[in-house]
């Protein structure tokens, strides 16, 4: 029963969904459609490695003392301590503007802007000293309440046509405060504080979103729904960055040189880059509106990562533990469901649970055709004597994509060990050099292998699974959206009447 349920699922994935919309796609072939579909990886790779390189900047800007820096530092994710961190204060501590660059966005700067209406910066000469033009996006920082010169900052960005938020901090001190009068309520005094930030911005026909937050409690109040929306909203704002300047150096002769001179001078892209754009627009004609179309199929496309395993090896328990998903939740992995989990752990990742791996390996054709359609695999590794992962890897390999080893139930076979008298470390090390060993006698590429317990994320080798999946996902992603762009357009080719052979 269990193979002929693994089997069904497997099945269930061979119809896999699209990697992007459908409005995406009709885009990519209309304007795609006089591209050789054999050029189109290397040509989109080399566009995504320049892109790679354009930086966004962010400006934190606010009153002196606003919690400014500390606010620099949840999105750096230090402490206050922490080498590297922000320089965080009770008096003014940023003299000026300071670059830090987010640890998960490298193309992310945020700079530390000296705070408004000090002696050094007055109200008056802050906006012009502080040359806000060269930014990109802005975070105005407030606490305790909105005042004029939040508005100045307000009015100024809004001018220029450029996104910002709004964020209150210091939210724990004034629920502090809160709590001593009579008939308190969180959520009543947290609306109050939203809505008097709001009506300032609903004055000047703004609708920017507006956050509450501590610095010192970032799991509390809306502090998690600022780093959700900033994650999902500053990788397109960057891509539109990029587009409308490819379309003021390519399309728009009387702004090209000063576009270009001021994206050099703030260090958004490099000299050398300038030219290969240039070059790359001449050769293959990706200007502003082909690139467009690039962006916004990379921004919506899904990696499908194939979690294999046997019947019972725990793959549904694995997909949970990365997805931070309970079994029992809407959307866990289970054995009787054909649909991926999707978690914003892994942005853009599809996780299929692909347990029953015996029942599709007859051949090491059909292992492929089950297979091809995914971009990365987990291969748990469960019997020793059969092998099957080894035979799994091999068809991988042959497809020319990467894997990763995971051997589960790490937690059984140390009890088995118990009797040896030795840490648990020593334990470890002894499998890993030992599953090391037998995997490079099967001549496998990619010999590494993870000693997890899917249900103790803090323990063995789960977290060092996670970093390297990561590091994986973030490699592969390009290319493997280069080539789905290929495949798209090669069908399209090929299913159309004129190109058709009878």
């Amino acid at each position: 029963m269990g193979d002929h349920q693994g089997f069904h699922q497997i099945e269930l994935k061979l119809y896999m969904p699209e990697k992007i919309p459908e409005d995406c796609i009709g885009k990519i072939k209309d304007l795609f459609a006089s591209e050789s579909p054999a050029q189109i990886p290397q040509k989109i790779t080399n566009l995504l490695q320049l892109y790679d390189r354009f930086n966004i900047d962010i400006a934190v800007t606010g009153e002196s003392g606003s919690g400014k820096s500390s606010l620099i530092n949840v999105f750096l994710g230090l402490s206050p301590d922490d080498v590297g961190a922000a320089q965080a204060g009770v008096v003014e501590t940023t003299m000026k503007a300071t670059m830090y660059q987010h640890p998960n966005f490298p193309q992310v700067r945020l700079w530390d802007l000296p705070g408004m209406g000090t002696p050094s910066f007055n109200s008056k000469s802050y906006v012009k000293a502080m040359n806000l033009e060269s930014y990109d996006m802005f975070i105005v920082v407030i606490s305790e309440r909105v005042r004029e010169n939040n508005m100045l900052l307000v009015d100024t960005i809004s001018q220029q046509k450029k996104p910002f938020y709004v964020i209150r901090t210091k939210i724990d001190n004034d629920m502090r405060s809160q709590r001593r009068k009579r008939n308190f309520s969180e959520a009543n005094a947290l609306n109050k504080m939203k809505e008097d930030c709001e009506k300032y911005l609903k004055e000047k026909n703004l609708d920017n979103p507006v956050f509450l937050v501590s610095a010192h409690e970032p799991l509390n109040y809306e502090m998690p729904r600022l780093m959700d929306t900033f994650k999902n909203e500053v990788p397109q704002i960057r891509a539109e960055l990029f587009v409308s300047f490819l379309d003021k150096i390519f399309h728009r002769w009387f702004t090209a040189g000063y576009a270009t001179q001021h994206a050099q001078k703030t260090g958004k892209i490099q000299a050398e880059d300038v030219a290969n754009l240039h070059s790359m627009y001449k050769e293959t004609g990706f200007g502003a509106v082909k690139v467009k179309a690039v962006l916004d199929s990379l921004n919506h496309f899904q990696l499908d990562v194939a979690v294999l395993g046997e019947t019972g090896s725990g793959t549904s328990t694995l997909v949970n533990a990365l997805t931070r998903m309970e079994k029992d939740m809407y959307g866990a992995a289970s054995a009787f469901i054909g649909n991926p989990a999707v978690s914003s752990e892994y942005q853009g990742v599809r996780f299929w649970d692909m347990s029953g791996i015996e029942a599709f390996m007859t051949s090491m054709y059909e292992m492929k055709q089950n297979l091809r359609d995914h971009d990365f695999f987990i291969l748990i590794v469960s019997d020793w004597q059969e092998a099957r992962h080894v035979k799994l890897a091999k068809a991988v390999m042959e497809l020319r994509r990467h894997f990763l080893l995971v051997q589960t139930k790490i937690d059984c076979h140390l009890r088995a060990q118990g009797d040896l008298c030795c840490a648990e470390t020593e334990m470890l090390d002894g499998l890993r050099a030992q599953y090391t060993r037998k995997l490079q006698r099967a001549k496998l590429l990619e010999p590494q292998i993870f000693l997890i317990n899917s249900l103790d994320r803090d323990g063995q080798d789960f977290m060092v699974l996670e970093s390297a999946l990561a590091i994986e996902l973030d490699a592969i992603r390009t290319i493997a959206f280069a080539h789905y762009i290929e495949k798209i357009l090669r069908n399209s080719t090929e299913t159309c009447p004129s190109s058709m052979a009878w």
